[in-house]
């Protein structure tokens, strides 16, 4: 079934998509923001229901929304002596959804900011300039922008794939199952643990890269120009550019590769100086659980090289940076996927 809104027809506010339902969400300029609820009913709480912008369709499992042009905010007008009357916008109108918590949520936008928070299934955010930010709930998260900024603050275990240009990127989580994050010119900081199964891949042209780890991870570095520097009280060995650096077990792997950011590995949190989290109502503060103390661990043999950053003689082999940057740049672009960049910059390497 399909509604589009027209003044005499009101659109469907509340529909049921029963368990792991998909809502999708198309805007310009407006903001979108989505709250997880249990249940299986999709309910759209704002704007109002008859505004002519809007188009909804609605389906078997499935609630879509699409904004034919943008929601304007509040406007008043005024009179400067005898120039006449000048009108002027006030914010711009928001998109507000309340959503099952296992749902398949996917929303575009040009330059509105995204918030969702409390959703456990699986979201995917497209956008060209607006922040996106990501609270409670965890699952599969994909983000692709320009210039938007993220940030993700998990309370169960997060997939993250997330694509940016210049947009910086921040997750906190208690789990990665999944890392693949590129960026040309934004700065990436993660604050969890990575899961053993896992890829776990941050790639930057010029961004810094901060790592707060929770639990053991082998990390290996490559860059050009760039610091690499370990404050982590668990590090068991190597430095991460000739030798992984390992952190408690090692038992996780994290490929870090960069060309002239700075890479920083410690424990603790996302720094709340970068995050704004020292302006957050106690509400917004989400607990992350305690992680016990790591065991000591036994001596182990050196951990053998990642093969795809190394020569055939076992040594790192610094990348040409014109061609670093510019597989790296077709990568945040979307022009190659990261298996073709992987093959590149391996190949690279190796040739090198």
């Amino acid at each position: 079934m399909h509604d589009e809104q027209i003044a005499a027809s009101p659109l469907v506010r509340e529909h049921d998509i029963g368990p792991r339902g998909t809502v999708v969400v198309g805007v310009g300029s407006n903001d979108v923001r989505v709250r997880g609820v249990d249940g299986t009913v999709v309910r759209l709480v704002a704007p109002a229901a008859d505004h002519p912008a809007i188009e909804v369709s609605t389906g078997p499992g499935s609630y879509g929304i699409h904004l034919g042009r943008a929601i304007r905010g509040r406007g008043f007008g005024f009179r400067l002596g005898s120039l006449g009357l000048f009108g002027l916008d006030v914010g711009g109108g928001t998109v507000e959804l309340e959503v099952p918590q296992d749902v398949r949520l996917e929303i575009s936008a040009s330059s509105g900011d995204v918030s969702v928070r409390d959703v456990t299934g699986s979201v995917a955010v497209r956008t060209v300039s607006g922040d996106v930010s990501l609270r409670g709930g965890g699952g599969e998260l994909r983000m692709e922008g320009a210039s938007g900024n993220l940030r993700a603050v998990a309370t169960s275990p997060i997939a993250a794939t997330v694509r940016t240009v210049s947009g910086d990127v921040e997750i906190d989580a208690p789990r990665t199952e999944r890392t693949n994050i590129t960026t040309v010119s934004g700065d990436v900081e993660i604050a969890s643990s990575f899961a053993p199964a896992g890829d776990h891949v941050v790639n930057t042209t010029s961004g810094d890269v901060d790592l707060a780890v929770d639990g053991g991870v082998t990390i290996e570095v490559r860059t050009v120009s760039g610091d690499v520097d370990c404050a982590h009280p668990d590090r068991r060995a190597g430095n991460g550019r000739r030798d992984p650096m390992v952190i408690g077990d090692g038992a996780a792997r994290l490929a870090v590769r960069t060309l002239s950011g700075d890479v920083e590995v410690r424990a603790g949190r996302v720094r709340p100086e970068r995050t704004g989290a020292a302006n957050e109502s106690a509400q917004d503060a989400l607990p992350r659980p305690a992680t016990p103390p790591l065991p000591p661990t036994p001596a182990r043999p050196p951990t053998p090289p990642i093969s795809a950053f190394h020569g055939a003689d076992g040594e790192p082999t610094p990348p040409d940076s014109a061609d670093t940057l510019a597989i790296l740049e077709a990568l945040a672009h979307g022009e190659i996927d990261v298996a073709e960049a992987e093959r590149r910059l391996g190949s690279g390497a190796r040739d090198g």
